[in-house]
């Protein structure tokens, strides 16, 4: 399950994702976070992204691929992303997704990602 909401006053698109995901929610969440960043009235680059990942389970290599793909490949991208992600396996599975993206983090608690985030 993906749940993705605004905050509009900090330009910061949140993303709440849990349990085991499939790749057509992966495409859900990409068509989402752009809706999300255009009611706000934001393009690409103008938005930040927080991704609370914290009740994930790991996901299947075809998650995976799916999320790299986006990572690549999105047309509409935040200026920063940074993802709340518990457990070492977890972070690891994560941190291979977004290696491909120097503006993109893993962080143990909100407070963190926060304060990296709006650094």
């Amino acid at each position: 399950m993906i749940e993705v909401t605004t905050d509009p006053s900090r330009k910061l698109v949140l993303a709440h994702m849990e349990g085991f995901l499939e790749p057509a929610d992966v495409a859900k969440f990409a068509q989402d976070e752009r809706a999300a960043a255009e009611s706000m009235g934001l393009g690409s680059g103008e938005f930040l992204l927080l991704v609370d990942t914290a009740n994930c389970m790991i996901q299947s290599q075809d998650v995976v691929a799916a999320f790299q793909h986006l990572i690549a490949n999105a047309s509409h991208k935040a200026r920063r992303l940074a993802i709340i992600r518990q457990g070492s396996l977890t972070r690891m599975q994560t941190n291979r997704i977004i290696s491909i993206r120097d503006d993109a983090a893993v962080f143990v608690t909100r407070a963190e990602a926060e304060a990296w985030l709006f650094a």
